[in-house]
């Protein structure tokens, strides 16, 4: 009995050793940074912009960065994964809602607050990329290849 309950839970370990990441969390970012970037991530999940979350990660890396106790590049990891994958994640949920993605003249419906969200997002976001020395064009070139369909059709080049 007693093996056959040693073999469950060593299997159960194996099992869960193996599953999906946790939703939101960011590989390479260090415990500091992980829990305000899963606090985007889930408000992003949400179809909502994640302007605060966001804003307390790149604050935190830019402290970090700024005292130089940043290890391992980890601020800038911070800043890029706001950046880009949190509002990836943002925009792709929040055309998943409702009928954010229905086409009206040309558009998905959800274009207009899209675009502000972007614009918002970009204001906020973007004097700190020469800061962690990364170029805005690469960094906003990535959140266009992860765009889904209704979302890409509303960014303008």
């Amino acid at each position: 009995m007693k093996n056959k309950m040693l073999a469950v839970s060593f299997i159960g370990l194996l099992v869960a050793g193996c599953s999906e990441p946790e939703a939101g969390v960011q590989a390479g970012l260090g415990e500091p940074y992980q829990k305000y970037y899963k606090e985007a991530w889930a408000v992003s999940s949400q179809g909502k912009p994640p302007l605060v979350e966001c804003a307390r990660v790149v604050g935190m890396a830019a402290g970090m960065f700024t005292a130089k106790k940043d290890k391992n590049n980890e601020a800038q990891q911070a800043y890029e994964a706001c950046y880009v994958d949190a509002f990836v994640n943002y925009a792709n949920a929040y055309f998943a809602l409702e009928d954010n993605a229905v086409i009206e003249r040309g558009a998905p419906k959800g274009c207009l607050m899209y675009e502000r969200s972007l614009r918002m997002h970009k204001s906020a976001m973007d004097s700190y990329a020469e800061r962690f020395n990364l170029n805005l064009q690469d960094l906003d070139a990535r959140i266009r290849q992860g765009l889904g369909k209704a979302a890409a059709l509303c960014v303008s080049n």
